[in-house]
């Protein structure tokens, strides 16, 4: 990693019409108001810079906001070289009339000589809850012409606790008696509902609501909303998110009535491995039994409002949800639907009156990241019947998520549906790995025609799913997978000249997204399921090359500082619900995500908002990591992991904390420098040095070789700047030596591995890497893909065709075949391979620099960074090379062309020399380097 840069995502930059087609498909609606302002907001404007994708807290026109003074952001985009912003105004209004007439009574910016397009943030009038701000941009480009952007809207949430006029509420159910290692304990849902008239015209109505569990919001008989396990996961006791709805159009003049179905969550349910390990506790670690708040406020035209608040005085009873856990799955009785339940005219009579909550000791603040969603459906690919009335119907890929039933048959019929992610040779569906998940749905029929269900709060990780209990015979139609993940959208696009590849890339993407639910799960299959920091910390910049990261790792990280240990540790997963005994909650490479991934954000998007939040605990951890120290060197304490799953001779763990140790008093100089924090900058720096010197003493050779003579040590060694300037180019080449004596392959596990690639290239060992990158033979990624993967898996060997799971061994415990961290191959594919890179903070200033090795012919790669997409396609020809590249407005770049013979390079048809787009900046090792403004450029270098 350059300068220890990072990456980032940012959607691809839409046009007007696209972003009002979004808004009106988007499940809040800003109401009537909204849509007639975004239609007058007529431009007036020809600039050659078009104004796009406005976003506020890198969410696009969110509702409910905690933050009164939000940051901005916008994407530019021109059909001109060297195009760029030279100023911009930001005008805010109250309402879309304000806006459109250009009365900016809440802000307006003024014209600011400045060519920022993020992380502006908000300088007006003090906003209060629930304000309303509609605002637009306008921009200046290099020769004074002006654009304007469409309207883009946000709205304050509930600031105050006293705002709320809500209680919680719930209903309660029998308390569990039975034995809790042998019987799950799995209540039913809980339905709440509440009858309500308006009389009088309604101008706009907002729902805000939340729970201690999970909650599905219903409104005159539809849902509220398109999201699902909502409000999310987060430490209860410090903080619970609430969720905002527009429900505007759901509303009605005369009889309404509005409702809540109820589960237990992660806050009540079975989460982890707690009953797997049998720990004292094993469920309903944060409570036993979950609730709900949530206030429908109502605005109506003659300027009067009301506000329908969750109440004893609601209505509390059961359904056909009998059992709903995340882990273990959902039981349905279609027999016991209560029809109409969440609709007008209902006869509740024998309902109960609603039992008061707990009363909440953490925070109510608004849910600050991406919901989770259905993102896609597929279709079984094939169904086959191992076994007479067993079914498996296989989706062709491996995913998190739900199915949907289509079925007939008789009343009381029970569909057994069970999840799996590879079958046994037999044909059967293989479920030893999900440990204590059950991971079971079971729908029973109400004998009605075609039924159709899909269940609301659990969720699985799988490619096959096996039905039984069907009294006629299924159909492909049968079953239709949902994927579900956080709307974390696709950010790169990957094709190469290796087919393997390709799908090494699209096993990457589908993993990510699989586990990317609320928090960065390591599977979505097992009885786990957590926030690994270690893997997160490793994977942060390749998930933020694939996706849009940006609100997923602010909620997260806050999580992450919310789990933060008494003593200083970050814990190794976040959060952090329960504790093994005998089990210290830290270890080095995994509590060091507390550092990593704000660094890594900040150096995406120029984020410096969370490295200034978590700075405080990011001292505390360093401070923590110093007093465990022998002299400068952190012995491998706590629950450490080492370079899990590694193969052969393994890396001390002490290595590992101490170059852990020194990396994180590298970044934390850096980030204090960026805080303006210079005595702190100093002192780490310092620090930094001190570490290395003892590092240094402790486990080089003066040859430049490892007294631990591994991968996974030289490549951090290398990786985090430990080497001492003469002889880390014999340290590369003892790295190299190492693997191309292994037969090209690695010995390295999930800590070493990603830092192995970015090295090779890095010292220039492309080749090497190359042969890394496309290897079939085990172990590397290629093997997974022959032997038929559609996802990354845990082990290099959890299954291959000849042998069968983990190598033949009856050991399938710890198996997963949906778990990102071998994926963190992604962050080299685009940094090093593919050459996009970023010179300091937020891809304001580009570098792309293609690292071109045997082994394939071509390469496309794009990345949409927070200032626009990238490109960076290579060729080779027999007697050239072609590269692409495409540099957004307002960006400028550095391009390393693999030649260092000018007159063999040219642009289009001109040689470099002789173009005025550009300048020649000079020669670096085997490249030219050129300094380019936006635009899209061709070189072709001869041979």
């Amino acid at each position: 990693m350059r300068n220890l840069t990072g990456f980032c995502y940012q959607e691809k930059a839409m046009s007007e019409k696209q972003i009002f087609r979004n808004l009106k498909k988007r499940t809040f609606r800003f109401g009537r108001v909204l849509l007639v302002a975004l239609l007058l907001s007529a431009h007036g404007f020809s600039g050659n810079l078009s104004v796009e994708y406005l976003r506020c807290e890198y969410l696009v026109n969110p509702l409910g906001i905690q933050n009164t003074t939000p940051r901005l952001s916008w994407i530019l985009t021109s059909e001109e070289r060297n195009q760029v912003q030279t100023a911009y105004r930001i005008l805010v209004s109250s309402t879309p009339e304000k806006l459109a007439n250009n009365n900016a009574d809440l802000w307006d910016s003024g014209k600011m000589e400045s060519n920022q397009t993020n992380q502006i943030v908000y300088s007006g009038k003090q906003l209060q809850s629930r304000d309303e701000c509609y605002w637009k941009v306008r921009v200046w480009d290099k020769s004074g012409a002006v654009s304007e952007s469409s309207v883009a809207y946000w709205s304050v949430g509930l600031l105050n606790y006293s705002d709320w006029k809500a209680k919680w509420i719930t209903h309660n159910v029998e308390p569990f008696t039975g034995d809790k290692y042998e019987e799950l304990y799995l209540p039913p849902a809980r339905y709440l509902r509440k009858s309500f008239k308006l009389g009088k015209q309604i101008k706009s109505a907002k729902v805000y609501a939340s729970a201690l569990g999970l909650y599905e919001l219903r409104l005159n008989g539809q849902k509220v909303g398109d999201a699902c396990f909502t409000p999310g996961w987060t430490d209860y006791n410090k903080r619970v998110y609430y969720n905002t709805y527009d429900v505007t159009d759901l509303l009605k003049a005369g009889e309404n009535a509005i409702g809540a179905i109820l589960a237990d969550g992660w806050y009540a349910g079975y989460i982890g491995y707690a009953l797997f390990v049998k720990l004292d506790k094993v469920r309903g670690f944060y409570g036993e039994s979950p609730s709900f708040i949530g206030q429908l406020e109502v605005t109506f035209t003659d300027g009067s409002k009301e506000i329908i608040a969750s109440s004893e005085e609601w209505m509390a009873g059961l359904g056909p949800i009998r059992e709903a856990d995340i882990l273990m799955g959902e039981v349905y009785d279609a027999r016991l639907e209560n029809t109409g339940w969440d609709q007008p005219g209902f006869n509740a009579e024998n309902w109960e009156k609603a039992d008061l909550g707990l009363k909440l000791s953490g925070a109510l603040e608004a849910y600050p990241g991406v919901l989770v969603k259905h993102i896609e459906e597929i279709q079984p690919i094939e169904m086959t019947e191992p076994e007479k009335g067993t079914y498996i119907f296989n989706l062709g890929k491996n995913i998190a998520g739900i199915v949907r039933l289509k079925v007939s048959g008789e009343k009381g019929e029970e569909v057994t549906i069970r999840y799996g992610e590879m079958l046994h040779n037999d044909g059967s569906l293989m479920t030893e790995n999900l440990r204590k998940a059950r991971a079971t749905d079971t729908y029973i029929l109400k004998g009605e025609g075609v039924e159709i269900w899909e269940p609301r709060f659990t969720y699985h990780g799988f490619q096959y799913v096996e039905v039984t209990g069907l009294s006629q015979k299924p159909d492909l139609s049968t079953i239709t997978g949902i994927v579900m993940n956080s709307d974390t959208r696709q950010a790169s696009t990957f094709t190469c000249s290796s087919e393997m590849n390709n799908q090494l890339y699209q096993n990457i993407l589908t993993t990510q997204f699989a586990n990317f639910f609320d928090v960065p799960t390591d599977c979505p299959q097992r009885d786990e399921r957590l926030g690994w920091t270690g893997d997160a910390q490793l994977y942060s910049v390749s998930a933020a090359y694939n996706a849009d990261v940006s609100a997923f790792f602010t909620k997260w990280m806050q999580d992450v500082d919310d789990g933060q240990l008494w003593y200083g540790a970050y814990p190794i997963f976040a959060p952090i619900p329960y504790i093994r005994p005998y089990h210290v909650p830290h270890s080095p490479a995994w509590s060091d995500a507390g550092i990593i991934i704000p660094y890594n954000m900040y150096k995406i998007y120029g984020d410096t908002l969370l490295l200034r939040r978590m700075y405080p605990g990011m001292k505390r951890f360093m401070d923590f990591q110093l007093s465990e120290s022998n002299g400068f060197l952190r012995p491998g304490s706590g629950n450490n992991y080492g370079d899990w799953l590694s193969l052969g001779k393994e890396t001390s763990k002490d290595l590992i904390a101490s170059a852990y140790f020194a990396y994180d008093a590298k970044m934390m100089s850096e980030i204090a420098q960026c805080l303006n924090q210079e005595e702190d900058a100093a002192y780490y720096q310092h620090l930094f040095q001190n570490i290395k010197k003892d590092y240094a003493r402790q486990y080089m050779n003066e040859d430049g070789s490892l007294k631990e003579h591994t991968q996974t040590a030289y490549a951090l060694s290398l990786y985090m700047g430990l080497y001492p300037e003469n002889l880390k180019e014999q340290g590369a080449a003892f790295l190299a030596k190492m693997i191309t004596e292994n037969g090209n392959r690695f010995s390295s596990g999930f800590i070493g591995t990603k830092h192995v690639m970015l090295v090779l290239s890095d010292f220039g060992y492309n080749d090497l890497a190359y042969s890394l990158f496309t290897q079939t033979e085990y172990p590397s990624w290629g093997y997974s893909v022959v032997n038929g993967s559609t996802s990354i898996w845990e082990r290099w060997n959890s299954y291959t065709k000849e042998t069968g799971f983990l190598g033949g061994k009856t050991r399938s415990a710890m198996n997963s075949f949906s778990h990102y961290s071998f994926g963190a191959v992604a962050e080299w594919m685009f940094s090093k391979a593919a050459g996009i890179d970023t010179d300091g903070p937020g891809f304001r200033k580009i570098i792309i620099k293609p690292s071109i090795g045997e082994g394939l012919q071509f390469m496309n790669a794009s990345y949409n960074s927070v200032n626009g997409r990238i490109v960076s396609n290579w060729k080779k020809g027999d007697d050239r090379l072609e590269l692409h590249v495409e540099i957004p407005a307002n960006t400028s770049a550095q391009i390393y062309v693999p030649s260092v013979e000018r007159k063999k390079i040219r642009e289009g048809k001109t040689l470099i020399g002789k173009s005025n787009d550009f300048s020649i900046v000079g020669i670096n090792g085997t490249y030219t380097v050129l300094q380019v403004g936006s635009g899209v450029y061709d070189f072709t270098i001869e041979k």
